[in-house]
């Protein structure tokens, strides 16, 4: 009698096992995204890169480090606006129609300017602060006529110009805040490092709006997004007219003398705060917050003494209120996601007590009286 063949048939099919280096090396590449990313996404993206694995496959390729780092990149730029998409949806929606609304104002004051420079008008004002509002404007005016052309095309209809217009005035912020510290103008790139925030922070919310949003009421956003332009610059002008009877111009950087900058600062606290609390706007609320900081900043004297010449900010100065603008968005973001934690448990516990509250009924009522 021959010895029996050996069994294969059963083992044919069985997966081959797993480097536990190539293991190692994606969870090295998975950790390089934020921390709630990582949370939601983890497990299901291991899954995909192992499964994908070619057998005896021992390091992750090229293309595979590639498209992560791409994609982390991704997420650490889109993770003031949220986690999840239902996250980014509601805080693109939101901030598609307030960022303009904020831009629109320091838009309107530098192109006002700049014009009735070139058109030989009459300045008036404060010698000082004109100078200072002289130096600051002038540089940026190129960034903002591109960034309204940008808007004007948004708003018509024309997206894929807009979009492409709206980034080339963030890129015109950056080589001119670039260009300002390199020539030594670093209190200019100071004043209006806020602003370019401002401007990246809508390319980013435009380019993921584009890519998340629900089709259909398109004109409506863009309806909306031009009232509320209109309703900003109008109440600003208003506001700042009255000043104009003692010569301090609508587009001067200097506020009006009603309002001091503690008044500023605590109403722009309250109505952040507010919208943190509301889940509706909670989402926009850390992108607003980290421009608010960097143009706060940027009109404080915080990181110079107020006593000495202006000229003495420096690259160190620009980087700790970028560094401080940043701070605030993480630790918004960080804030909005344990409030909607803390919602989702209260709702989770009301639905548990739904549950074996209607348990309870149909058991009572299937006792015998």
């Amino acid at each position: 009698m021959s010895a029996a063949a050996p069994d294969t048939a059963g083992h044919a099919d069985e997966p081959l096992p797993v480097a536990p280096v190539l293991v190692r090396d994606y969870r090295r590449l998975v950790r390089l995204f934020p921390f709630t990313y990582r949370r939601e996404h983890e497990a299901e993206m291991l899954g995909h890169l192992l499964d994908g694995a070619r057998p005896g496959q021992s390091r992750p390729t090229s293309a595979e480090r590639r498209d992560l780092l791409r994609a982390a990149a991704r997420e650490w730029l889109l993770a003031p606006l949220g986690a999840t998409a239902r996250e980014r949806r509601a805080a693109t929606g939101l901030l598609f129609v307030l960022l303009p609304a904020v831009l629109v104002i320091p838009a309107a004051r530098a192109i006002a300017y700049a014009s009735l420079l070139l058109g030989g008008g009459a300045v008036v004002g404060d010698e000082d602060t004109l100078l200072a509002y002289t130096l600051s404007s002038v540089p940026t005016v190129a960034m903002w006529v591109i960034w309204c052309a940008g808007m004007v095309a948004l708003l018509g209809g024309l997206a894929r110009t807009g979009r492409v217009l709206v980034g080339a005035a963030a890129l015109a912020g950056i080589a001119t805040v670039s260009a300002l510290v390199l020539a030594g103008s670093e209190h200019t790139a100071y004043l209006e490092l806020g602003w370019v925030l401002g401007l990246v922070a809508h390319v980013v919310v435009v380019a993921e709006h584009a890519r998340c949003r629900t089709p259909g009421h398109g004109w409506r956003r863009a309806v909306g997004t031009a009232w509320c332009m209109a309703l900003a610059l109008g109440g600003y002008v208003t506001v700042m007219s009255g000043d104009m009877r003692f010569g301090t111009p609508w587009w001067s950087s200097a506020g009006p003398s009603t309002l001091g900058d503690a008044t500023v600062a605590l109403a722009v606290a309250v109505v952040l705060g507010v919208g943190a609390l509301w889940s509706r706007t909670r989402q926009s609320m850390p992108v607003l917050l980290g421009v608010a900081v960097g143009v706060g900043l940027g009109r404080s004297d915080i990181f110079w003494s107020g006593n000495r010449n202006i000229g003495t900010e420096d690259l160190g100065n620009i980087l700790a209120l970028l560094a401080c603008s940043l701070a605030a968005m993480i630790a918004a973001r960080w804030f909005a996601n344990r409030l909607d934690e803390l919602a989702g448990a209260r709702a989770a516990h009301h639905e548990l007590l739904g549950a074996t509250t209607g348990v309870s009924g149909a058991r009572g009522d299937l006792t015998p009286s």
